[in-house]
């Protein structure tokens, strides 16, 4: 089962509605970093990396936002993760290189596994290899 004391869960929609990021948030970190920092799901490598300009994009007025932010539960974004695209090559890359928000030490990443347990990890992947 999710992990739904630690984590807030989310889902980021374009202006069309089309899911393109699924990620989590820790509102109650000790650090201040840790409670604006938004941590992505990048579905082939099934971990979650800090992602800054996801990050920097939730702390704007929802009306400065590139992407809709949908506060989810713990099952739905279980079934988000299994259909959220793959991040393009250059998102990728980007998220390498901070301009905002997270210095470089501050990008790191949190194993699917850890939020989702592995019952829950194992049934993601399943739901992706069917959709694929």
């Amino acid at each position: 089962m999710v992990d739904v004391k630690t984590w807030r869960f989310w889902q980021f929609l374009t202006a069309d509605g089309e899911l393109e990021w699924v990620g989590v948030t820790r509102p109650t970190a000790h650090a201040r970093i840790d409670r604006v920092k938004v941590w992505t799901l990048l579905p082939a490598q099934r971990r979650l990396i800090a992602n800054w300009f996801v990050s920097h994009d939730h702390q704007l007025d929802e009306s400065d936002r590139r992407w809709v932010h949908d506060s989810i539960d713990g099952w739905d974004f279980c079934d988000a993760a299994a259909l959220v695209p793959e991040p393009s090559k250059d998102d990728v890359e980007r998220l390498s290189r901070p301009e905002a928000v997270l210095a470089f030490t501050q990008i790191d990443d949190i194993p699917l596994v850890k939020i989702t347990g592995k019952r829950d990890l194992d049934s993601i992947y399943r739901t992706r290899l069917r959709n694929e």
